[in-house]
Formats: C-alpha cells, structure tokens, sequence
C-alpha cells in the first residue's frame, strides 16, 4: 500500500487530525519489534506517510476521485470521530467506501467528543460519535440496517486515555500488535534513554563542577561579555554599510533614480547578504530577517515565507532573535490561511522570551495580537478574548509600543464580528480607527484594514451605502501605502466588486473584479483559499454580461479552490450559480446534478441563513420550466420566491434572478395573477 493510514475526520476536528498526523508518523518504532518483522508496517523505523487531507494529493482535475485512490492505497482508515464527523457526509462517504473496499477489520478509531451509542439513547441522540457508516455493516457498496462490530477505538475525551496512550492504542491496531506488548517495549526504549540522558547530565555537571573552581571564570566572563559588544558594535556598522550600498549601483546605466521598485531593492539586498556576509552569520540572519519582515509587509509571502525559513537554521543566535524570527513567520503563515502553524510558531517565540531576563514588550505585543488573530479565524473566541485582554495589559507598562491598544481594540473587533455581534464589531472598529489615527496618522497599513473590516461589517448589517464607503476608503490607503498590486488592494476591490455585483451593475463589476483576481493570482498559490470567492464573482460578473463561455471556466476554477480547502458553504453557492449556467446553456443533467451535490452542503454550512437553500430551490425550478415539467417548477417557485425576496430585495442580483426564473414559468403556463403580481414587485 502507498499509504499506512489514511485518517478521515470533519474539518472542525483539524486540529486533532493534525496531532495523530504528526504522532503516528514521528512514531519511532521499538528496535526490537522491527527485528521480529511481525508485520510489513515494521520493516522501517517509523509509520508514514500517512495520508491526512486532500493537502496530500497532486494536482487533479477530479478531486474526488483523488480521495477514492488513496483510499484505496491505505492500509488502514483511522475515524476522528464526533457529533460533527456523524455530521458530515465527507467522513460517512470514506468509511462506506474503505468497507466496500473489504477492508472493514482495518479501521481503527480516536473519540475526541460525543459518545458511541448515543442513537440508542433517546435523550441525547445528537452526541453520538460513530458514523453511520462505522456502525453498520456495508454490504455491495450500501450502508444497510445490521449493526457492525464496534472497532477499536482510542478515546482522548476527559477520563479517558492520555494521549500517549491513545497514540500506542492506534499504532498497536496498525501493527497487528497487542497493546501491552507495545507498551512495554516502548517504556522500556524510554527507560533507555532517560538513563542516557542521566549519564550525560551528570558527565557534564562533573564538568561544569571542575570548571566553576577555576581561576578564570572571571577572565572568561569578561573576554565573554568584550566579545558580546564587539558583535553588536560589528553589528550595527554592517548594517550601516549594507544599508548605504542597497541604493548604489555598479553600472551608472543602471541609476534609474526614482523608478528602481521596492522588489528590486529587496531582491539586490539578499543576493548581497549571500555574497558578503557568509562569514558573519549573526549580521546575516539579523538582516534577513528584517528583509523577511519587509517582503511580507509588500505582500510578497512566498519570498518572506523562503527567508525567514533559512534565517532561523542559522546557529548560535540568542533566545531573542529567534522569538522575532518566529513571530516573523508566524505572520506570514497567518497571511497564508495556516493558522496551525501560526499558532504554533507564536508559541514557541513565547517560550523563547521567557527565557531572557529582559523585557521585549514589542514582540510579547505581536505574539499576543497575532495568537489572539489566529484564534478567532479558528472560532476559539474565548482564547482570542484572553489574549487581547492581555495585550490591552502590556499597553500600560513602561515602555510598551504607542499602538498597542489600536491593535487590541482592533483584534476584539474582528472577534465580536466573527462571533456574529455585526452592531457590536462595528463600534470596537470605530475606535480602533480613532486610536490608530491618533498614533499613526491616515496613511498607515492598519487605517486601511480596519476601514475594509468596517467595509465588511457594515456589508453584513445590509447597509451597502455605508460598506462602499468603507471599503473606498480603504483601498485607497492600500494603493498609496502598500502599492497598487499588494494582495489588500485585490481584496478590497473584490469586496467592492461583490457590491457592484449585487446592485447588478455588471460591467462596473467586471472591471473591479478582474483586477482583483489579477492581483490575487500574483500573490498566492492558484489553490489559495482567497481566491476562491473572488473567482466566483467574476464569474458571475461574466454570467450578467452575457458571456457564459467566459464565466464557466471560472466558476469551475472557482469550485476547485473551494473544494480545496474544504470551504463547504462557498462550494454549495459556487454548485448553485454553475447549476443556474448549466440549466440555461442545455445542460439540464448536469445543473440538477450540481443542485444535488449543493443542497446538502448549504443546509450543513448555512443552518440559520434559509435564503441559500430556497435560493437553490429557485434554480432548481428554473430548470424544471426549461423541461416542461410545469407542476414540479411551480412547487418550487411558490415556496422559494418569498424567502429568497425576504433577504434581497426585487432589484438586487438574486432577488432579481428568482422573480425572472418564476416569471419565465408563469409565463409559459399563463398564470395572469402570478404574472401580476410579480410585475408589481418589479415596481
């Protein structure tokens, strides 16, 4: 098999699919169970690969068929299982489909929540955490009605196993191994090395004896210490000098004055450590990662993600340097949509300050933004609260940096409106905004992201005069701060073009948003998830101007950056729009196909917000008008048009949409009254 595993889980158990990830595969399997050779998993010395997410897959045209192969290149299937794993149609389908692969004895389980059973309890059916795949047996490719055997399961829930031991539990049922065989040799392995490390630790307290009583501690210190200002002496005349040479030029052809662009001062900077700085490699890694800094600031994530990558292999550097390497990247990760990494890497800078005797306020202030950040995209809103809570704290010591209660005050915003309090977030922005005018001035990066959170918040709250305002605003900070094609201007004429989109004032839309894409697509990976949203609005911008041939590659381009990145409510509207274009170009098996993939999806992602789903309904009518089945379409019209219309308006983009697809019904069947009354809503 081309994988060991292949671990199924819901995308709101990540985190815990990701641990299991990295324990199975830096597993080291005991010496002496290797030599037995019980199994084929044992030939070499550690589990892997194992098989996480689609993360793992090529390039596919077929994602689905992708997930299908490596099921079947698995040799096992490990469930994260939960209420939102029975929940998910992803997890039931590739239980069902490793079943009727034969392999039902090979599924292994870790319970992070609910209980197994909990169906056969009548007070509390919704916690169960076996899918129904799991408890039933599959017989020719179907899930039937007879129970299947409970597999082996490892359970994290509080007063179960620790997680070392659910760790062993999986890798045992792996190996074809008892448990308590491989415990024991595990706790014997670790017996091992706990009296190495008690041999070197005393060889070296022997050592550190013998050195203490000699005469030249002092010396030592003292050469320690002339040698620690020397550095910092060297240090700051380097920086100096490679200052001054990054704007010279060797050729005078090459002098353009004020057009050499920031790029190619960065770039010329870095060709220039590499070249004559090898032999002083703490200069080095000071500078990069400052040039790591301003990469990122210009939007360039890739270069900076490169960079501060390299900096932080280089040795020797003290605990505070590192921390700032850290948090450098750790933003840059955050850029990029991997709050996991993120988090971990502001993390770790905070174990490493903790370490120095001296206060750094400044990073300990962009550790806490940045995890407090990191949280709320994760929807951990209690610790995102706790630490803004602290930041606001080290705004009032001695010495901490002016904008520390902007940052916060704008952190706690983006919390109350990912949390759904629209009215709420809108007022912590306001003076957020205040206090960074105050400290900053206008024209400062963060003046334009608060505007554009406005732009959005006031979107949410339906006040579409008031977010254009916003978001103008902000993206003309972005253009005069951060340059014309940093990825904050793409969002922000993304935003600005959904606007226009809705008003259906499409070609004004299409301009917006093809230079949004363009932007985007230079700053990211093509399967960026911030690509997503803004590929489906131009195509819909094309799908108004009557281009379909232009619209269908991108709304499916579109699709496939959603599915990606497992964004389920985005891929159930993407399905819906490339639904509405398949049914009016005579696609009709094709458009209530995808009406059948998006529905579910849009009841999962979409609880509370009826209007997608009835919108959904609506196309799906529209295509039944085109086929002639009259009754079928006029079921669907009359119970989707009112919800749709509660949320839109008659003269927005899909309040318009739904009163023409049921126009064009109750034209066909010459329903009068019908057709009265919608001309009448057009008013």
């Amino acid at each position: 098999m081309r994988y060991v595993a292949f671990i199924s889980y819901n995308h709101r158990d990540r985190a815990w699919a990701r641990w299991l990830h990295r324990s199975i595969e830096n597993y080291q399997l005991p010496a002496s169970l290797r030599e037995r050779g019980a199994t084929t998993e044992v030939a070499a010395k550690r589990l892997a690969p194992v098989f996480l997410d689609r993360e793992e897959l090529p390039s596919s045209a077929d994602l689905a068929e992708a997930v299908r192969q490596a099921l079947e290149d698995s040799a096992a299937l490990i469930v994260v299982c939960s209420p939102d794993a029975v929940r998910s149609r992803w997890v039931n389908e590739e239980i069902r489909s490793f079943k009727a692969l034969g392999r039902g004895g090979r599924i292994l389980c870790l319970i992070v929540g609910g209980d197994p059973g909990a169906t056969d309890r009548p007070e509390a059916p919704d916690s169960e955490c076996f899918p129904a795949a799991l408890r039933f047996e599959v017989i020719d490719g179907e899930v039937t009605e007879r129970r299947a055997a409970e597999p082996l399961a490892a359970d994290v829930r509080e007063g179960g196993d620790s997680r070392r031991d659910a760790v062993l539990k999986i890798v045992a049922g792996l190996l074809g191994v008892s448990l308590d065989e491989l415990r024991q040799r595990d706790e014997a392995r670790r017996q091992r090395r706990l009296v190495a490390i008690a041999a070197a630790a005393m060889a070296g307290c022997v050592i550190f004896a013998g050195l203490a009583v000699t005469a030249w501690i002092a010396r030592n210190e003292a050469v320690a210490q002339r040698k620690l200002a020397v550095q910092k002496s060297l240090t700051a005349e380097r920086t100096a000098d490679f200052m001054i040479s990054l704007f010279q030029v060797s050729d005078p052809s090459e002098a353009r004055g004020n057009t050499v662009t920031a790029r190619e001062i960065l770039d010329r900077g870095v060709r220039q450590i590499d070249a004559g700085l090898r032999a002083e490699p703490l200069v080095r890694a000071e500078l990069s990662t400052t040039l790591g800094q301003v990469y990122y600031g210009l939007g360039l994530y890739r270069r900076s993600e490169g960079l501060l990558a390299s900096v932080r292999l280089v040795p020797g550097q003290d605990a505070r340097a590192r921390a700032r390497q850290s948090v450098a990247l750790a933003d840059v990760q955050a850029a990029l949509g991997k709050y996991p990494e993120a988090d971990a890497l502001y993390a770790e800078a905070q174990r490493l300050l903790a370490t120095e005797p001296e206060p750094d306020l400044e990073t300990r202030v962009r550790i806490l933004i940045g995890r407090g950040d990191t949280a709320s995209n994760e929807e951990r809103f209690a610790d995102a609260q706790r630490y803004f809570d602290e930041a606001l704290a080290v705004g009032r010591m001695p010495g901490a940096p002016a904008d520390v209660r902007a940052r916060a005050l704008e952190g706690i915003a983006m919390l109350k409106a990912y949390a759904g309090e629209t009215a709420v977030a809108l007022d912590w922005y306001q003076k957020a905004l205040t206090e960074r005018t105050r400290v900053s001035g206008e024209t400062h990066p963060n003046v334009s992201q608060i505007l554009g959170n406005m732009g959005a918040t006031a979107y949410l709250m339906r006040d579409s005069a008031r977010a254009e305002t916003y978001m103008r605003r902000s993206i003309d900070v972005d253009r005069r701060v951060l340059g014309p094609r940093h990825p904050d201007v793409g969002i922000g004429l993304n935003n600005l073009g959904r606007l226009r989109l809705e008003g259906r004032r499409f070609a004004e839309a299409r301009t917006l948003l093809d230079e949004a894409v363009a932007i985007l697509d230079e700053a990211h990976e093509r399967t960026h998830p911030d690509l997503a949203f803004p590929l489906s609005n131009q195509g819909l911008a094309f799908v108004g101007l009557g281009d379909d041939a232009r619209a269908q590659p991108l709304l499916e381009r579109s699709l496939g950056v959603a599915v990606a990145n497992r964004q389920t409510g985005l891929e159930g509207m993407i399905l819906t729009y490339l639904a509405d274009l398949q049914c009016r170009t005579g696609r009709f098996d094709a458009g209530l196909a995808s009406l059948d993939r998006a529905r579910p999806l849009l009841t999962e992602a979409y609880p509370d917000d009826a209007w997608r789903t009835a919108y959904g309904d609506n196309v799906q009518a529209g295509c039944l008008t085109r086929l002639k089945r009259y009754p079928e379409a006029q079921v669907l019209i009359e119970t989707s048009l009112p919800v749709v219309l509660a949320r839109w308006p008659a003269k927005a983009l899909h309040g318009h949409e739904a009163v023409e697809r049921s126009r064009a019904l109750f034209t066909r069947t010459g329903n009068a009254d019908k057709l009265a009354q919608l001309q009448a809503l057009a008013r």
